[in-house]
């Protein structure tokens, strides 16, 4: 079998805000003086960084988030993504930033993109690692932020924003209530990302390819309740970001020998693989890999299709992405 670390990957569905590792937390806890400074880092993966369901995640990830304040936080993160994608042996990423957070907190979240920009572009001069950026805008929030998210997405497209998101509680507002927004981001030339079928059913992944016209899913993994649905995903070519460790600590779908991501592939569905928070979750994308061998019995060619996939499924301009695409051909051969 392939070894599984070394072959080149793209990551196509990572938060940044969830690429908070213990050891940060508890640094920035430490800096910020907030109730958890005491806590060892032991202590902080067994107390917080463990969730009962989707909604205890979502609480969490919201303290979790308190304590990025300044930008220089929000680089900190980001450096330590650095370290991990090259550890990784990860070419490109896409990454979500969502600029609601920050803006809920009363702080300036047009300042930390452009610090993450910055850092993104040196990243890919002394790493060789290509970033690109997301702004998701989050669900159970008012239009309004979404609206000065899109508008932000767009002042910054050429800087390396690629795509406008939605993410957040799918039981919360419905998806119509975004579409006048998703519409002009499209009409932009941002692709469209949504986060559907995660916790909610297969009607949320069709309501974000009609309503919203998502050029991708995250996580989707309820299409395989739907045999129209991922048929219709086949016949268009519309990827699914699976996340087989998220799916299990948030209780969506478990366990992972069970997660739909199995038969999606064998459906001819185009799949990737994510870690989603590599830092709340604990997990990495090569042990992404290795759970997807073990519980689906992914042979290596397998694994090259799923890794052809996520550089096909990208945002990147298509010369960009077919350079890319090359380049993994020549070193999986």
């Amino acid at each position: 079998m392939v070894d599984l670390k070394k072959i080149p990957k793209a990551e196509l569905h990572l938060h940044l805000e969830g690429a908070i590792s213990p050891s940060i937390f508890l640094s920035l806890s430490k800096e910020y003086r907030t109730k958890y400074s005491s806590l060892t880092e032991d202590q902080v993966g067994e107390q917080l960084f463990q969730y009962t369901d989707f909604y205890d995640f979502i609480r969490m990830y919201r303290v979790l988030c308190e304590h990025l304040r300044k930008p220089s936080d929000y680089v900190r993160v980001l450096d330590w993504l650095a370290k991990y994608f090259v550890q990784e042996n990860i070419r490109y990423a896409e990454i979500i930033y969502t600029p609601s957070i920050p803006w809920k907190f009363k702080r300036d979240a047009r300042e930390i993109l452009v610090s993450l920009l910055r850092k993104s572009s040196e990243i890919q001069s002394s790493h060789g690692v290509i970033i690109r950026w997301i702004l998701d805008c989050v669900r159970q929030w008012e239009p309004s932020l979404a609206r000065k998210t899109a508008e932000l997405a767009v002042e910054f497209q050429e800087e390396g924003v690629v795509a406008l998101g939605l993410g957040g509680d799918e039981r919360s507002s419905p998806m119509e209530s975004f579409q006048e927004v998703f519409s002009w981001a499209k009409s932009q030339q941002l692709f469209i990302h949504v986060h559907a079928g995660e916790v909610g059913g297969p009607d949320q992944i069709w309501k974000a390819l009609q309503v919203l016209g998502a050029n991708r899913i995250g996580h989707g993994i309820q299409a395989a309740r739907d045999p129209e649905l991922m048929k219709y995903l086949r016949s268009h070519a519309i990827a699914l970001d699976i996340c087989l460790t998220s799916n299990l600590k948030t209780g969506a779908w478990t366990p992972i020998s069970e997660n739909p991501f199995g038969l999606l592939y064998r459906r001819g569905v185009f799949v990737t693989l994510s870690t989603d928070d590599p830092g709340l979750f604990e997990t990495s994308l090569t042990r992404e890999f290795e759970k997807a061998v073990r519980y689906f019995r992914l042979e290596e060619s397998d694994i090259h299709r799923i890794v052809l996939q996520s550089v096909h499924s990208s945002f990147l301009p298509r010369q960009e992405k077919m350079k890319l695409m090359e380049q993994f051909l020549g070193e999986l051969v």
